[in-house]
């Protein structure tokens, strides 16, 4: 009878072990997600395509094409200072030279076709007949994964264009303001560019592509902030400028409903001119000409300060250098570094040097009067993501944050309690089966 009884202990301490060994598993299980799983699932994905469009606002820019020609754009052509007969002398004295007696001996006299009309070509018009103002203008970008990718890292290209809404119907070579198609090679968890000359920024204007040495090293994060991103300022670039500065951390908030901190940089006046310069510099020995034809549309030489409404002696020849500023605002959910907002205030304008700029820009006076009647402005854009972005980007943003939430913290949770449950019922089952054994095999 005791050996009857002691296999009867015995069997009635196997679901005790099955418990315990169950136990053990789910713990195991809840232990792997959160420090092995979860954390390897913590990386960029390789299959980003994605495209974020500004809403259409009101701005202003500088018509390159009609600057080069001295042809007051569309939108200028009937203001009294973009005309060719008001612009470089009377009409009497136009008859004058149209009937055979000598002009006046002036710069700011046009010459006179056969026909007695106006030859633009001799006269200077006040750069303001160059620039549209008030035009509808938004922005647009696609960012997409390409090679070389891997388990580390990524490679991300970014299609950024500028447009005028009031020309889509010319196609996109006419509401083209300006472009970069930029390429860059991140670590996959830290979003941070990789330590090699893989960096390209590829700058296209209005009048074609731009092409000059472009291989370089980067720092600072741009299109995606790290896997549980901190609050604390980050470095930051500036493809518009080749410059990387800090973006700064401003507090937390919600954007539609997910969780995000805001981060906000304020550049400028910063000298595009020469910031390019010698961002290429830097990564090429010696002259390439191909840099030439970058810089052109960032300096202005041969011009006089009354063509762009300078102070003091309007006939003085001035050297003008575009000038870059813009407040940046992005609202990052912090689990998963996406960005999940974003808005600029940008502007460019011409100036003759750096004080100048300064004095200008802190003056907010002088900038208020400039975006009311432009006179050396290159770009003014102030734009944020339209409503369509917003709404998939946070839909996109929601699933990764749920994801990473459910298998990093509620499945680890549940898996962890039942283990845990399952631990207790199998060490009771298992104390009972003891017991019982040894009191029968008392018997």
């Amino acid at each position: 009878m005791a050996r009857q009884s002691s296999s009867a202990g015995r069997k009635a301490s196997v679901p005790g072990l099955i418990l315990v060994g169950l136990g053990t598993f789910l713990i195991t299980i809840a232990l792997a997600l959160v420090f092995f799983v979860v954390p390897a699932q913590k990386k960029t994905p390789l299959d980003i395509n994605s495209t974020t469009v500004t809403e259409v606002v009101p701005g202003a820019v500088l018509v390159g094409g009609a600057l080069a020609s001295n042809t007051p754009t569309e939108l200028n052509a009937d203001r009294e200072e973009c005309r060719a007969e008001d612009a470089g002398g009377d009409d009497e004295a136009a008859d004058d030279a149209a009937e055979g007696e000598d002009a006046p001996e002036s710069e700011d006299v046009e010459t006179v076709t056969e026909d007695g009309e106006a030859d633009d070509a001799e006269v200077q018009f006040p750069v303001t007949c160059f620039i549209d103002n008030d035009i509808p203008m938004f922005s647009q970008r696609r960012v997409t994964a390409v090679e070389p990718s891997d388990a580390e890292v990524i490679t991300m290209q970014a299609a950024q264009t500028l447009m005028r809404e009031d020309l889509a119907d010319g196609g996109d070579e006419e509401s083209l303001i300006n472009a970069t198609v930029d390429r860059i090679t991140l670590d996959r968890v830290t979003a941070e560019p990789i330590d090699e000359p893989t960096s390209t920024v590829q700058l296209v204007s209005a009048g074609g592509e731009e092409s000059a040495p472009t291989g370089f090293v980067r720092n600072g994060i741009q299109y995606k902030f790290p896997f549980d991103t901190e609050q604390r300022a980050y470095d930051y670039f500036d493809a518009g400028t080749f410059t990387t500065n800090p973006i700064e951390f401003v507090g937390e908030t919600t954007v539609g409903g997910v969780e995000a901190y805001e981060f906000k940089q304020e550049l400028g006046p910063i000298d595009m001119w020469s910031s390019i310069r010698d961002h290429f510099a830097s990564i090429t020995e010696g002259y390439d000409p191909a840099v030439e034809s970058v810089l052109a549309s960032y300096r202005r030489e041969g011009m006089t300060a009354g063509q762009w409404g300078l102070e003091g002696d309007p006939e003085r020849v001035v050297d003008m250098r575009r000038f870059y500023t813009n407040t940046r605002t992005v609202w990052v959910n912090p689990d998963t570094g996406q960005i999940v907002n974003g808005t600029e205030q940008q502007f460019q304008f011409f100036a003759e040097d750096q004080a100048e700029a300064d004095a200008f820009f802190n003056d907010k006076t002088a900038v208020e009067e400039e975006s009311a009647d432009p006179t050396r402005t290159a770009v003014r854009f102030n734009s944020g993501w339209n409503e369509e972005t917003q709404e998939k980007t946070l839909s996109d943003a929601q699933d990764s944050a749920d994801s990473l939430n459910t298998f990093g913290r509620i499945v680890p949770i549940i898996l962890g309690v039942l283990g845990v449950l399952s631990l207790i019922g199998g060490v009771i089952l298992g104390a009972r089966g003891g017991r019982g054994g040894r009191s029968a095999a008392r018997a």
